[in-house]
């Protein structure tokens, strides 16, 4: 009995041992753990744990030279796009605007615009019309302004602008004067118009009154379209009435 009670008590002794050995191994590995995790997130690395990424068997390293290679190129291409497409877009545009090539603009001013053009065609220019004045003392047809200026620097194939004179003076709407105002009233309105008052005369009616206005021997009316500057003739009353009353006559053998 004594035998036996000696091998239970061998027994219980290692399987307390055994137990105790695996907890301590399982703590053990446990801590462990917890700490590669710690480690991994203050170095960013991934746990020892997980299993490295499998290489596969047809994917082949690229050596460190040649992956500079590659990056040099690049960058080559780059700059081929950043500065020499550029130069080359700058060269052409000097070629297609003939950069540096002008022509002096000739003085046209008193030719007739047929001439002035004959001019401009013998310096590789061209000239156009844009807008035809009046001047009195210029011949039809005369240039009288020109742009740009006589002298200045332009490029070939250029078109020089002109103002060139007519004989058709611009015409303008006589202003509202007419039956409407008196002569010192209607004096401003007509001058500021552009029209000049070359005499007055008075015929029978209320004082200063305008009562006609006339232009090359016939009358105009409010509103009509006469030539700028023209030379009229206004009416106005003499402060006598048109028309006089006569005076009763009385029969003296009428008795009252």
């Amino acid at each position: 009995m004594e035998k036996k009670d000696t091998a239970l008590e061998v027994k219980k002794a290692l399987s307390k041992g055994r137990k105790k050995r695996s907890g301590a191994q399982s703590f053990k590995k446990r801590m462990n753990i917890f700490w590669l995790k710690i480690k991994s997130f203050f170095t960013g690395k991934k746990s020892a744990g997980k299993k490295k990424k499998a290489v596969k068997p047809n994917e082949v390293k690229v050596p460190f030279g040649k992956k500079l290679q590659v990056v040099s190129l690049n960058l080559l291409g780059m700059g081929a796009l950043v500065f020499i497409v550029p130069y080359i877009a700058l060269v052409w545009l000097d070629y297609y605007t003939n950069h540096g090539e002008e022509i002096q603009v000739p003085d046209v001013c008193g030719m007739t615009f047929d001439k002035a053009v004959n001019v401009l065609e013998s310096r590789e220019l061209t000239g156009h019309v844009t807008e035809y004045i009046y001047c009195e003392d210029a011949d039809e047809g005369q240039i009288l302004k020109q742009h740009p200026e006589p002298g200045s620097y332009v490029k070939e194939g250029r078109s020089i602008s002109f103002k060139v004179n007519t004989t058709v003076k611009p015409r303008k709407a006589f202003p509202s004067v007419i039956d409407n105002l008196t002569y010192r009233a209607a004096e401003s309105h007509i001058k500021a118009a552009g029209f000049v008052i070359e005499r007055v005369e008075t015929i029978d009616g209320e004082q200063d009154w305008v009562y006609e206005v006339r232009y090359e021997g016939r009358s105009l009316s409010n509103g009509e379209l006469v030539p700028e500057g023209s030379r009229i003739t206004v009416f106005v009353g003499n402060g006598k009435d048109s028309v006089e009353e006569d005076e009763p006559v009385f029969d003296s053998d009428y008795d009252i």
